[in-house]
């Protein structure tokens, strides 16, 4: 009679459940990004799946917009944190973020759709993110860098222009030096400027 590997029957088991929710989430991001209504029967459907499949993971669709928040909010930290870390100018901590993130928003249309989306509607999203931004301009300003002196104004503003930028880029194609001249537009709607020997490759 041959032996059962009980640790390796669950482990395929725990593999197969993760490799389920993930197709779930996916299908969530790929319903937003589109603007699309998100019910049981439209993410079921998206992602090839049975109603009871989707219960399994999630109790209820709020739960999976949480989770396709949090794995956006993911995203972000892996193209903003490694630049991040290894500068101590809060503005070219500011520029590196605005660059790297349009650049990904032009190469990966699907995420610059969810980002957008997402944006449009009160939830977790951006959280996370906006708070790591304000901290940066909060340090500019406190340093002198910037003429607009409040905080979460000028997270608003610099947001903003990123957002409608990654919109244009949604609608028509990109100019080869559109991250530099968006860069520069939002640093000067801050009353600020890329700091001096600031290379930000494209």
């Amino acid at each position: 009679m041959a032996k059962i590997d009980l640790a390796r029957r669950a482990k395929i088991g725990r593999d197969r459940r993760e490799r389920t929710r993930a197709q779930i989430v996916k299908a969530g991001a790929t319903l937003l990004a589109e603007g699309a209504a998100l019910t049981l029967d439209a993410v079921a459907e998206a992602a090839g799946l049975a109603k009871g499949t989707f219960y399994y993971h999630f109790g209820n669709v709020e739960e999976l917009i949480a989770a396709v928040n949090v794995q956006l909010e993911g995203s972000f930290d892996e193209v903003l944190t490694p630049p991040h870390a290894g500068l101590s100018n809060p503005v070219a901590r500011l520029s590196f973020a605005f660059a790297q993130s349009l650049e990904k928003a032009v190469s990966d249309t699907a995420w610059a759709r969810l980002v957008v989306q997402t944006s449009q509607k009160p939830n977790e999203f951006g959280r996370g993110v906006r708070k790591k931004l304000t901290a940066d301009i909060a340090e500019a300003i406190r340093q002198g860098h910037m003429a607009v002196l409040d905080p979460e104004l000028a997270t608003d503003i610099f947001v903003g222009i990123w957002l409608q930028v990654t919109r244009g880029t949604l609608a028509r194609a990109p100019t080869p030096d559109l991250t530099c001249k968006a860069l520069e537009a939002a640093l000067r709607a801050l009353g600020s400027a890329p700091p001096e020997g600031l290379s930000i490759s494209t």
